[in-house]
């Protein structure tokens, strides 16, 4: 950046000194020869954001690449600085940012520590024993290393103007080189932390030390970030379907389309493992229709097929950003298109939808003779304000509300009471999740209308589920 502004002020210098020859106008000159003197000024005027620009280039540095294994990087983020800045002054984030980074010069040289961003910084560590002879005590002093830089720097009050104290929340994601040696460079090693450090919060963890797992976790999402399109434009998203069982008759009653990935023809991908990639590139709302109009057009078969009655419903998981934006006059003609009556699809969304438009979306769905049903028990935290403002049709309950051992009569009699008070709404009831039969019987005692899980079977794509559908078109019997 400097050699570029040197490059225009010497161009600068030239036209100045050739005018002024020209018309020999000492103004001129002078105002111009002013302009240059600001230029270079600016030039050496460095703003904190020039310098975290220039921290990220000293990191390009290749000279912990030759030892790369020697090395680990911790990525810190206050994670609370955003918060004063919005709410507060927009400048204390970065006065407490200058003091924590102060404070961390005393211990740490310059040479190892770098300001990432106006909330991260970057610090590159040293293994104390250079010989690798067991991972686990190479983990154990990275998850030390990061407790004692926590304990040092949240234990401090950081005051501004003398007079206002502040406090700092702390998330630290690390990483080092795995076993695989995926990592070759400095920069890798920072990637790996600041993904870390992620997973940190959605963990809601402090720290989070890379291992194997996650390092296999990080490959398959750059890989995703690089493939996902060309997935997309190789049709490899399909429908794989879920069997609905009425817990009564044991009979399949519909099924739950799932959205997956056949990566290379060989793999299966879940939805959640590429969702916000697939968001992030905007794909996800294509994704997810075309995964209906392929919902359809299997729906369509079981129908011509006698493998299923007309009263059998298919359920549909949209996003919500999806469910926003979703052309319903669209969707009606599809459904001519294939036949299906809209009365037999129902689409299945979180509780994040008690949004104004969320709640638009569904009305104009319901408005057209479409079902809704709702997962109420999204991240373990049940809502009953949506069964009251969302015109939805099922409830659904998620297996991690459901014991492995024997549920206690406390449990029970609160489940019950959301079947209650659900049923007096004239929702129906369906348990997800049931992987074993004590989940069953569970259920059962909820008095819920419907179950489906592993318990049953995997989701199965489109040729097995005509199988499967044929094979137990008289009910499931269970031992």
């Amino acid at each position: 950046m400097k050699k570029n502004k040197l490059l225009s002020v010497l161009v600068f210098l030239t036209i100045t000194f050739v005018m002024s020859y020209i018309w020999h106008n000492m103004l001129m000159s002078i105002v111009l020869f002013t302009m240059i003197l600001t230029n270079i000024y600016l030039m050496y005027d460095t703003s904190q954001e020039l310098k975290i620009v220039i921290h990220k280039r000293h990191l390009q540095s290749s000279k912990y690449s030759k030892k790369l294994n020697n090395y680990y990087v911790m990525f810190v983020e206050l994670s609370n600085l955003n918060t004063y800045s919005q709410f507060y002054d927009i400048n204390i984030s970065d006065a407490i940012l200058k003091k924590v980074h102060k404070k961390l010069k005393k211990h740490i040289p310059s040479k190892q520590l770098f300001i990432y961003s106006t909330n991260q910084i970057v610090i590159i560590q040293e293994f104390k024993n250079q010989t690798v002879i067991n991972n686990n005590l190479r983990y154990d002093e990275q998850y030390r290393s990061a407790s004692k830089l926590l304990h040092f720097l949240k234990r401090e009050e950081y005051y501004i103007n003398d007079k206002d104290k502040y406090t700092i929340e702390l998330k630290i994601g690390i990483g080092s080189q795995g076993l695989q040696k995926r990592e070759t460079s400095l920069n890798d090693l920072v990637r790996l932390a600041h993904f870390s450090m992620i997973k940190s919060k959605e963990k809601q963890y402090d720290i989070v030390v890379a291992n194997e797992e996650l390092r296999t976790i990080k490959l398959d999402l750059d890989g995703f970030n690089q493939e996902i399109e060309k997935g997309f434009k190789l049709d490899e998203f399909s429908p794989f379907f879920l069997p609905i069982i009425d817990v009564k008759t044991m009979k399949i009653v519909g099924c739950e389309s799932l959205v997956r990935w056949r990566k290379n023809k060989y793999r299966v991908i879940e939805a959640s493992k590429f969702k916000e990639i697939a968001i992030e590139k905007q794909l996800f709302e294509k994704i997810d229709k075309r995964v209906i109009e392929k919902t359809f057009a299997n729906y369509q078969s079981w129908i011509e097929n006698d493998l299923v009655d007309k009263d059998f419903m298919i359920t549909i998981n949209l996003s919500q950003r999806t469910l926003i934006n979703l052309n319903t006059t669209e969707l009606i003609n599809l459904t001519k298109e294939y036949g299906i009556n809209a009365n037999n699809v129902e689409f299945d969304i979180v509780s994040s939808a008690t949004s104004a438009e969320g709640i638009d979306a569904i009305s104009r769905l319901k408005n057209f003779g479409f079902h809704v049903s709702l997962d109420t028990f999204n991240d373990r935290c049940f809502s009953f304000q949506s069964l009251l403002d969302l015109d939805i049709d099922t409830v659904k309950i998620d297996k991690s509300n459901l014991p492995n051992s024997q549920i206690s009569e406390r449990d029970l009699r609160f489940y019950k009471s959301i079947v209650t008070f659900s049923k007096s709404l004239e929702l129906k009831i369906l348990s997800k999740g049931i992987e074993n039969k004590h989940h069953l019987e569970i259920a059962k005692q909820l008095n819920v209308d419907y179950a489906q899980g592993y318990y049953f079977t995997p989701p199965l794509d489109d040729e097995n589920i005509v199988v499967y559908l044929n094979k137990y078109k008289e009910g499931i019997l269970t031992h």
